[in-house]
């Protein structure tokens, strides 16, 4: 699988982490039957086609909510794939709506977003090729910014922070930062992340290991300098996050 990260415009950095394109030979395999979902801090809008040529069909269009559970969706075969990645504090403000409304949900972009979810769909589909359809997701989400006031400051910095740290913060010590009780913080977090503060930090914690692991000789020193105890520990998390070993995670990729 080939696989490309695409940074978003400078507008939309603060709600946006990347756009990306995954692609399989379809000369050298058979089509993808099974989307394949990991635990993740973003909510994604994904797009899926038949082939990789000039003129894909197009599959499927899904929104995937921030989630903390593995699970494989069984599709129509597909070999490309274009998403974006949300942050979590920026649904309320993009879709007008808690985050916590889309945790480990995964459903059609036409559900999710009634009418603008089919004209979206129709303009990827018709699009000609994989920068045409960034910028078509991108002017559709600069349309939607500024038309909620939904937004909580306090706790999208305290978000960033625990980003930051790859996982790794005191979560007491964040909520008294912030001047807030840690009931307040627990309730406000959750609207904004979809999870209680640990749980995403772990969550955090194992995207990191997944961005990272290249950095290191080993996938022991790689979990030792993300804070986790020992290997066993290490191994638990991943599999609880992803639904593999770490080895056959990797191979699915290959």
């Amino acid at each position: 699988m080939k696989y490309e990260l695409v940074k978003p415009s400078k507008e939309l950095e603060n709600y946006i982490s990347h756009f990306w394109v995954g692609t399989w030979d379809i000369n050298q395999q058979d089509a993808n039957t099974k989307y394949y979902v990991i635990a993740s801090s973003f909510t994604e809008l994904t797009f899926a086609f038949r082939n990789n040529n000039r003129h894909p069909e197009l599959l499927f269009s899904s929104v995937q909510g921030q989630t903390d559970q593995p699970s494989q969706i069984p599709v129509n075969g597909f070999y490309n794939l274009l998403g974006v990645a949300i942050y979590s504090y920026a649904v309320p403000s993009l879709f007008n709506i808690s985050s916590s409304e889309l945790n480990r949900e995964f459903i059609s972009l036409n559900t999710f977003l009634g009418r603008d979810g089919n004209i979206l769909s129709e303009k990827i589909a018709l699009a000609e090729d994989t920068k045409e359809r960034i910028n078509i997701l991108s002017s559709y989400l600069k349309s939607r910014l500024n038309k909620s006031k939904y937004e909580d400051k306090l706790i999208t910095n305290a978000i960033k922070q625990i980003e930051k740290c790859n996982g790794n913060t005191n979560i007491e010590k964040l909520a008294e930062d912030h001047f807030l009780s840690h009931k307040q913080f627990k309730r406000r977090f959750k609207e904004y992340s979809g999870f209680n503060p640990k749980l995403y930090s772990r969550i955090i914690r194992f995207e990191s290991l997944i961005k990272n692991h290249t950095k290191f000789t080993t996938l022991t020193k790689a979990a030792h300098a993300l804070g986790y105890y020992d290997q066993a520990h290490f191994i638990r998390e991943f599999k609880y996050f992803s639904g593999f070993s770490p080895l056959k995670f990797w191979e699915l990729g290959k």
